[in-house]
């Protein structure tokens, strides 16, 4: 498991489907010292518009995909209509930020490990 520290200097942008998991790992951003921070989208042009928006306004190391939109939350299973959302917001991530790597979430305590993960410690 990560400490706080490990992810420290990373520069992630988050996001997902619903506030108060974007404020709890907003929270969690804020005591490790981690550079970025999670927003919240929806499934429709505005949606998009504001990701892409985000992408374009920092030079992000990782994107934090939330559970609700990859498919890995288990009260919330993937439905054509999600699984369509995750494959458009993998593109836009990939056109936008093709530098970032992709960062699966499950829950808004496995951010900071799920960074580490992928990005490793820094």
């Amino acid at each position: 498991m990560s400490t706080p520290q490990s992810t420290q200097g990373w520069r992630v942008l988050g996001f997902g489907k619903h506030p108060e998991i974007a404020a709890a790992i907003n929270e969690r951003f804020r005591e490790a010292g981690q550079a970025g921070g999670s927003i919240v989208v929806t499934d429709d042009e505005a949606g998009d518009a504001r990701l892409i928006q985000e992408l374009n306004a920092t030079d992000y190391d990782g994107v934090a995909i939330g559970s609700f939109i990859n498919g890995q939350n288990p009260q919330d299973p993937p439905t054509e209509e999600t699984t369509a959302w995750f494959n458009r917001v993998l593109n836009i991530i990939h056109a936008e930020a093709p530098k970032a790597k992709m960062i699966l979430v499950r829950n808004p305590g496995d951010v900071l490990p799920a960074i580490s993960r992928i990005l490793g410690e820094r």
